[in-house]
């Protein structure tokens, strides 16, 4: 007898399937329509807390993904109202107060207020608040080592001595050279020296050897 050949079947694989399945949810929970940020903003609207929102009406997306979404939707709407009518306000009022509000801080450094407002504009927010922490860092820096150890009066009143000192050194040096033969001379101040006095010659005449 001939035996016959079994016939192969060829069934689909479950986990081709599964991953494709797993791909759509993943798709599903990423993508949102404009149908679904209107019911999201809506939402959040009437009070509803994430996680509610979520279950309600967004079964396929978590909690946070909810609360993403509705961040950067509220981050679009203001730069829009911003471009929009906001923005013209504001630069109606800024070109009315333009000039007074930079004149007072021109005042204070010295500058023309249209330059003034033009460093402000160029260097940016950033870059001026770095520079304030630069200059506080350097004053305080300056106040530490202008701080010096002052002179206490106890040393003062000695420095004030020694220059008395040497005034009536210098004073007497002088005397001695104005005095002729150990006597002062007429309208000087002082006595006769000491060498002098010693070679003055005797008032008695000394007996002979």
């Amino acid at each position: 007898m001939i035996s016959m050949p079994k016939e192969v079947s060829h069934r689909p694989s479950s986990s081709i399937s599964t991953t494709a399945a797993a791909g759509g949810a993943s798709r599903a929970a990423t993508t949102w329509t404009t149908k679904d940020d209107e019911t999201l903003m809506s939402a959040r609207a009437s009070g509803l807390n994430w996680q509610p929102i979520a279950t309600k009406h967004f079964p396929s997306k978590t909690a946070n993904a909810c609360r993403k979404r509705h961040e950067r939707l509220m981050e679009r709407k203001n730069a829009e109202d911003w471009d929009g009518v906001k923005l013209e306000t504001l630069a109606m009022e800024y070109m009315n107060v333009r000039r007074e509000m930079w004149t007072v801080l021109a005042n204070r450094v010295g500058e023309k207020w249209t330059m003034v407002e033009a460093k402000c504009m160029e260097k940016g927010l950033k870059n001026l608040q770095q520079a304030h922490r630069s200059a506080q860092r350097k004053e305080r820096g300056n106040s530490v080592g202008d701080s010096g150890i002052g002179c206490s009066d106890a040393e003062h009143e000695l420095d004030e001595g020694h220059s008395h000192t040497s005034e009536l050194s210098d004073g007497s040096q002088h005397h001695g050279h104005v005095q002729q033969g150990g006597y002062a001379l007429p309208g000087q101040r002082g006595g006769p020296s000491i060498q002098s006095m010693l070679s003055l010659s005797p008032a008695y005449p000394q007996p002979p050897q």
